[in-house]
């Protein structure tokens, strides 16, 4: 019997050793950066990581600031570009990133893109607010329906997002969940693969990025209405977002529209007669080619 479990320890982790060889040699999950959470309560990443997406096509980089992407090389006529997993473009190689196509379709400015897997609509004026300090003639905020509805606790408690409590009127800033464990997971590439291949709860993350999360339109109770309500409330009274303007996704809820026109918001809605073609065919999120067209319906309305 000792024999045998000897046998089955020893075939174990042989396995595990080939496996996390093949898996390395082949790229088979994708390298996931590492997130700190800084003194503004912001989480971003830690600076200066590089790694491959998954197939090995492309790699991803984290500039010296913690976020994905080029800095700039000027902050003279600067826009800044705020986003989730849609602007974080981990899919894509660099080259198809909003900032990137925004500065070849208007060259005269200079683009400073913050993005990150998670970022609610109220962590995103948090950023808009500490990004003033760098003196931007424009904000822009890519945002969607579920940026909203995720930035209330009264909705739905999440805490790895920063959110809103309409009840104490206050923000709970976003924690990094598990960070020990996912550390572990990340760096050992086989057991990775199995997790968000095989493993049941982890099934549905197999074609995609744990630090990514696909949104898409839905319909929006009363209940919640009133809720993102009081949050643009909240934020009016907050947060100077005289520089601001929101970038919606083609076809986002009509009844969120009406509350951000209520609320004096500037307003971008990306409209597309056909939007399909902009993603994956198994993933929402934006290819090159969608980022192209988001990125010229934005390029016209920045003069």
């Amino acid at each position: 019997m000792k024999i045998l479990f000897r046998n089955f320890f020893l075939f174990c982790i042989i396995g595990l050793l080939l496996g996390e060889c093949i898996s390395r040699a082949f790229y088979t999950t994708s390298d996931i950066p590492s997130r700190v959470i800084d003194k503004n309560d912001i989480q971003k990443y830690k600076p200066n990581q590089n790694g491959f997406w998954v197939g090995g096509t492309h790699t991803w980089h984290i500039n010296k600031d913690g976020w994905p992407g080029d800095l700039p090389d000027s902050h003279n006529n600067l826009i800044t570009i705020i986003g989730d997993s849609y602007i974080e473009n981990f899919m894509n190689p660099d080259s198809c990133r909003q900032s990137m196509v925004l500065k070849k379709l208007q060259p005269k400015y200079n683009f400073y893109e913050v993005s990150r897997s998670g970022i609610s609509f109220i962590e995103a004026l948090q950023i808009a607010t500490h990004l003033d300090s760098l003196n931007p003639i424009k904000q822009l905020i890519y945002v969607h329906d579920s940026d909203f509805t995720e930035s209330i606790s009264e909705i739905k408690k999440m805490s790895d997002i920063t959110q809103y409590n309409s009840k104490t009127n206050k923000i709970i800033p976003g924690q990094i969940k598990s960070a020990g464990i996912k550390k572990i997971l990340y760096n050992w590439k086989f057991i990775y693969y199995l997790y968000t291949n095989y493993y049941v709860g982890g099934r549905h993350k197999a074609k995609t990025s744990p630090t990514v999360k696909t949104k898409t339109s839905h319909s929006v109770s009363k209940t919640e209405l009133n809720e993102i309500n009081k949050l643009l409330s909240y934020s009016n009274n907050k947060y100077n977002k005289k520089n601001i303007t929101l970038v919606l996704r083609p076809n986002p809820n009509s009844e969120i529209i009406r509350l951000l026109k209520e609320n004096n918001f500037n307003i971008l809605i990306l409209k597309a007669e056909d939007n399909k073609n902009w993603s994956f065919d198994h993933d929402a999120h934006w290819t090159c080619l969608g980022h192209w067209e988001a990125a010229k319906l934005v390029a016209k309305n920045i003069n």
